[in-house]
């Protein structure tokens, strides 16, 4: 399967680095790419540079994982219309959706979200309740799928969702194996 990291400027590093630590364990299951925008360097919140290919909606398949960050209000704010088409594109020829924290905030706006259910997070209050009219945020859960959305609260909690997709999609065993690899506390009952 292919994993395509969604990246923007000011995106959280970890949101983004501890899924494709796990996915890029299975390499004979997973192929990661990282994407933008428009292609090019990308520079995460701890300054950390990743060259990025263009996003192209047609090309996307599989796995499509959105980090969060204090980037999202950055590209809601300045990518405006075009760039909210293109991601619910992306999104709608992608076989699975990954949202880690605030990310939901991304697709919230494209309706894609409308009568789903999605992990809570912890943001500014008043900014997240302009993107929640229809969708159902869970609180108290780390992870939540709802279809093929899946969404978490914090980024360590984008661990147990990634560990939760591969066990959906590939075996159980497959995510123990890879969480006892990395020591990683994973509770597969969950």
């Amino acid at each position: 399967m292919v994993v395509n990291v969604f990246l923007f400027d000011d995106f959280e590093v970890m949101d983004a680095f501890g899924p494709v630590e796990i996915f890029g364990r299975v390499p004979e299951h997973f192929y990661v790419r990282f994407i933008s925008l428009r292609g090019g360097l990308i520079t995460g919140k701890q300054e950390i540079k990743i060259w990025t290919e263009p996003l192209n909606p047609v090309e996307i398949e599989d796995i499509f994982l959105i980090p969060g960050g204090t980037g999202v209000k950055s590209f809601l704010h300045m990518e405006g219309e075009n760039g909210q088409q293109l991601l619910k594109q992306a999104v709608e020829e992608a076989s699975f959706c990954m949202m880690v924290q605030n990310a939901s905030a991304l697709l919230a706006r494209t309706g894609l979200l409308f009568h789903r259910q999605v992990a809570d997070y912890a943001y500014d209050e008043n900014w997240m309740r302009m993107f929640t009219v229809g969708i159902d945020y869970i609180d108290g859960e780390k992870w939540i799928s709802d279809g093929k959305y899946y969404s978490c609260s914090t980024t360590v909690a984008a661990m147990d969702m990634t560990f939760a997709l591969i066990s959906d999609n590939l075996d159980v065993s497959v995510a123990e194996k890879i969480a006892e690899e990395i020591g990683y506390s994973w509770d597969s009952s969950f």
